[in-house]
């Protein structure tokens, strides 16, 4: 039995870096679960039981750092190295109780473990403050705006051939009249799925555009949406403001939101300047006219997040998602990342890394055990917020349909009928104003004149009072056209043999 000064020394970089660390325990680092400290933090559990199985002592470098405030390490323009991988590569350390992902630069100055677990790149964001302008567009949701332009585009188009054709059907004598605005009505009628029987063509052309048009946009679009549209009132949740990884690109590009994190040296901001995979690519275009903007914490972070223009990508593992859980009203996006593994780090070319990962394979059990009670089992680790519990979260399970997610659609409704109730009092404006004119003009009439004498003939011989007597009716009911002139009688004018 080997003693313990036989015992291989693995100098070890600690920094307070819950939930890989916990800095709330009575001493720091405290390696083995006590009664005391029931989370010392789940790399420390993990790099523990690996090194008491190859019979390593744990020597502490622990470093000054606060809470939320640690370098993990990045590189300088000179080729030295900050921060905790600092530590490995001027040697005063072996290893760093943390978990790094690799990256093509890492791997040139350091030795990775064997992936020690596989975690989830989340997108941090603020809950969406629902307002009544964003309601009122919940009916529109099923389509993008590039589709309803385009279905406005495809109507419009459609609108002009077949009022074209109708036109030149009526030059051909096929109809018995043309009104363009009645062929406006029926393509709209079509549009809503609601065919008129007097939409009729007498043309192939014609025919061929109606059936066209019926078929794809009136049918076929109009069907689709319906369907949509109850999906995506019953499940949609109305708080997050994207819902995967390339919507969140196009609020970057848009500069509707800006990116931030605490640590650039990150590996997702390394791939960010460096991969070629698509989502990066695109991201890197995004953020070549909105430039990501960094903090000097998370804590940091975390406000410009709380402000609502801000997108945190972190990790489900990572100090900043326990941050982020002791505050209210965040959303965590990760559709569209893919997981990506996590390693131990160790000075380059150690010694003792072939020993190492053999173990790390052979305690996966142990490795997922100590991941789940940390991050899946529920146990509260950090300050439980005090939330407006109120709202009672969404969740992706069908729900009965809110006032808030049908406003829109009766606002539609009562904007239509206002509108139809404004046009009617324009309309009935307009005809009274027309006939009123139509009266003048009779008044203005010389021949109108033998008119107001009969007029005034009625009124002599009238046993009616004279207030009793609509005059401008009298008018109307008169004759339009000037009486005939009658010819001249013979006895009308003097004889010439007189």
């Amino acid at each position: 039995m080997s003693s313990s000064s036989d015992r291989r020394k693995l100098r070890v970089v600690f920094g307070r870096n819950p939930p890989d660390a916990f800095a709330n325990c009575p001493i720091f680092p405290t390696l083995d679960v006590i009664l005391q400290c029931p989370f010392p933090g789940w790399t420390i559990e993990v790099l523990k039981m690996i090194t008491d199985i190859l019979k390593w002592d744990i020597e502490p470098i622990v470093t000054s750092s606060p809470v939320g405030g640690l370098d993990w390490g990045s590189m300088t323009k000179n080729g030295s190295w900050t921060g905790v991988l600092g530590y490995l590569q001027n040697g005063t350390a072996d290893a760093v109780a943390l978990l790094y992902q690799k990256t093509d630069l890492r791997n040139d100055y350091f030795e990775f473990s064997y992936p020690v677990t596989n975690v989830q790149p989340v997108f941090v964001v603020r809950k969406k403050r629902e307002t009544l302008g964003s309601v009122l567009w919940n009916a529109f949701k099923p389509f993008t705006y590039e589709v309803w332009l385009c279905i406005l585009g495809s109507l419009l188009v459609n609108l002009i051939i077949m009022t074209a054709i109708s036109g030149v059907e009526f030059k051909l004598l096929f109809r018995k009249r043309f009104r363009p605005y009645e062929v406006f009505w029926h393509v709209v009628q079509l549009q809503l799925d609601e065919k008129s029987d007097d939409m009729l063509f007498y043309t192939l052309a014609g025919n061929i555009v109606l059936f066209v048009f019926a078929l794809l946009q009136a049918g076929i679009l109009i069907d689709l949406y319906k369907g949509m549209l109850l999906t995506s009132l019953i499940t949609s949740s109305g708080s997050d403001p994207f819902a995967n990884a390339d919507e969140m690109i196009k609020l970057i590009a848009s500069k509707k939101y800006h990116l931030t994190t605490n640590y650039l040296g990150n590996w997702y901001f390394d791939d960010l300047e460096n991969s070629d995979q698509a989502h990066f690519v695109k991201l890197r275009a995004a953020t070549s006219s909105n430039p990501v903007v960094t903090a000097s914490s998370v804590s940091a972070a975390l406000d410009l997040v709380d402000t609502g223009k801000y997108i945190y990508p972190i990790q489900q593992d990572s100090l900043a998602m326990q941050m982020s859980k002791e505050r209210c009203n965040y959303v965590y996006v990760s559709e569209g990342m893919p997981q990506v593994s996590s390693f131990f780090v160790f000075s380059k070319n150690f010694s003792g890394m072939a020993d190492f990962n053999r173990q790390t394979i052979m305690s996966q059990v142990f490795v997922q055990r100590t991941f789940n009670k940390y991050f899946t089992d529920g146990f509260k680790l950090g300050n439980i917020p005090k939330c407006d519990t109120s709202e009672e979260e969404q969740s992706e399970a069908p729900k009965p349909l809110e006032l808030d997610s049908v406003i829109g659609v009766f606002t539609i409704g009562a904007i239509g009928l206002g509108a139809s109730i404004v046009v009617f009092i324009v309309e009935i404006y307009h005809y009274w104003h027309m006939r009123v004119l139509a009266r003048r003009a009779r008044m203005r009439d010389p021949w109108n004149v033998r008119h107001l004498a009969r007029i005034a003939q009625l009124h002599f011989t009238t046993s009616e009072q004279y207030n009793d007597i609509d005059v401008m009716r009298l008018i109307d009911v008169l004759p339009t056209s000037p009486p005939p002139i009658p010819p001249p009688s013979s006895s009308s004018f003097p004889s010439m043999e007189q």
